[in-house]
């Protein structure tokens, strides 16, 4: 996976809200295991507190006093005072002099110059070992027995840091463990949340995506009430596109009947002017007249079409749109003089409004008609979600030397003309592009569109609307009410 796939996903809301889910999870349970194992810390030095009050209580009662005054300690019932460096210690002092200690301290002093307050409240207090140690401490002095003797004297319990250590480390790696198996399941529970939250966003997409390949009109699946607002623009925007190419084709058919008269009598100004001898002026005004009638043609053909965009997705059955187109065809002019052949899968559908594909068949086969000797062949080869359509006929190729005396390699392509220019633009608007064989001997013209087969029947959203009936000029007839 690249770079740029990791972005996009990380773009997307679900991982947003997904990401921003496990770093407030992480950091939550982060504060949470910092205070379990200090909390913890806490606890266990309590323990280890009331663990040193009982040691010194136990001790403070064995101490006694030999015939000479000197004091001594006896059963003190833990072996470890009796264990070099064992963990536990025990040493009396008189005015700050040791003069008794645990064998466990080999006849090292407890460093007792630590503990401030808590020491001179009797309460446990850190002290530093002889070995560096960590030492836990509690330091009080001893009542006087009868006759006071042992006045003066303190009595100080030391346990090794080490037992609260490992009991935190044992702790950190428990709580880690829970924790983490906590905030996996929070993770995983929050990724369901966001699926059920995203479903309709999910449906939405799905809509969206039949649309765009025809299988429906307009947004249907119910919503919530956040998301509605969202599908309701989105239907309003599809009813406001529709009505715009509506209008768009009604003004494109009004300007062709508005601009038919006109034409008209200007043609048959032309002839007047023949007939009176003006030919010189006759042949300008009919230039003019071409070239508006070219203009015309050309524009009302790029307002018709409806495009990628505004077609949203609707499919078309090659098959029958360019046998119904033959048919019309072989009724022009020569048309029943050719040998018409059509070569389309019947389960072969094209991502193209039928209406734009009807005035780009139609074009090429108009084209085709006039400048066939004898066969015009139309073929749709699908392959990998495309199909390739080609129009090819057996007359003089594009660029072909071998073309009649009367005209030269190009001539065709320039008296195809607006036929032509108006294929080119009625598939621009598709991403795709008219591709002319320039190297066939005979007419070959061919392009591409995204295609899917379905298999035995058409596809239940696609668009089958049967093409208009083809003008005399290769045009597309204008649709009733134009």
């Amino acid at each position: 996976m690249d770079r740029a796939t990791t972005i996009d996903r990380v773009k997307t809301l679900r991982c947003r809200m997904l990401l921003a889910a496990a770093v407030c999870i992480a950091a939550v349970l982060a504060v949470a295991g910092v205070a379990l194992v200090t909390t913890f810390e806490r606890h266990v030095l309590e323990l280890i507190g009331r663990d040193l009050d009982v040691r010194w209580s136990q001790l403070a009662r064995e101490l006694t006093f030999d015939e000479a005054g000197r004091p001594r300690i006896s059963g003190v019932g833990d072996v470890r005072y009796d264990t070099p460096r064992s963990g536990a210690y025990w040493e009396v002092t008189d005015r700050g002099s040791t003069v008794l200690r645990s064998a466990s301290l080999e006849g090292r002093d407890l460093d007792l110059d630590e503990g401030g307050e808590a020491r001179a409240a009797g309460r446990w207090f850190e002290a530093e070992g002889a070995d560096g140690a960590e030492l836990y401490v509690v330091e009080r002095e001893l009542p006087a027995s009868a006759g006071g003797k042992g006045s003066g004297l303190k009595l100080a319990v030391a346990l090794d840091h080490e037992q609260v250590a490992a009991a935190r480390r044992g702790f950190q790696w428990d709580a880690a463990f829970v924790l983490g198996l906590i905030a996996l399941v929070l993770v995983l529970g929050a990724a369901l949340q966001l699926g059920v939250i995203l479903q309709p966003l999910s449906r939405l997409r799905e809509e969206l995506a039949g649309i765009r390949e025809g299988r429906r009109d307009r947004l249907r699946s119910a919503v919530p009430a956040e998301v509605a607002p969202l599908a309701e623009d989105l239907n309003r925007l599809l009813d406001a596109q529709e009505e715009l190419l509506r209008k768009a084709r009604e003004r494109a058919g009004a300007l062709a009947h508005g601009l038919k008269t006109p034409i008209a009598v200007l043609s048959a100004e032309c002839r007047r002017l023949e007939e009176e001898g003006r030919g010189e002026v006759a042949q300008r005004l009919r230039e003019q007249v071409s070239a508006i009638q070219t203009h015309v043609e050309r524009e009302i053909a790029r307002a018709r079409a409806r495009g990628a965009s505004a077609a949203l997705g609707a499919y078309v059955d090659a098959a029958g749109t360019a046998r119904r187109l033959v048919r019309v065809m072989s009724r022009m002019p020569r048309g029943e003089q050719i040998d018409w052949r059509c070569e389309a899968p019947a389960e072969l559908m094209l991502r193209m409004d039928p209406d734009d594909f009807g005035e780009v068949i139609g074009n090429l086969l108009d084209n085709a008609r006039k400048w066939a000797a004898g066969v015009v062949t139309l073929r749709c080869e699908a392959s990998n979600g495309s199909a390739r359509v080609v129009v090819e006929d057996d007359g003089p190729g594009f660029g072909s030397h071998a073309a009649p005396t009367s005209l030269t390699a190009g001539d065709r392509e320039s008296s195809a003309g607006l036929g032509l220019v108006i294929v080119q633009d009625v598939l621009a608007t598709y991403g795709s592009a008219l591709w002319i064989d320039r190297a066939a001997q005979h007419g070959v013209v061919s392009f591409t569109l995204p295609a899917k087969v379905v298999s035995g029947r058409k596809s239940p959203g696609a668009v089958m609307q049967p093409p208009r009936p083809t003008s005399p000029g290769g045009r597309l007839a204008p649709a009733p009410g134009e």
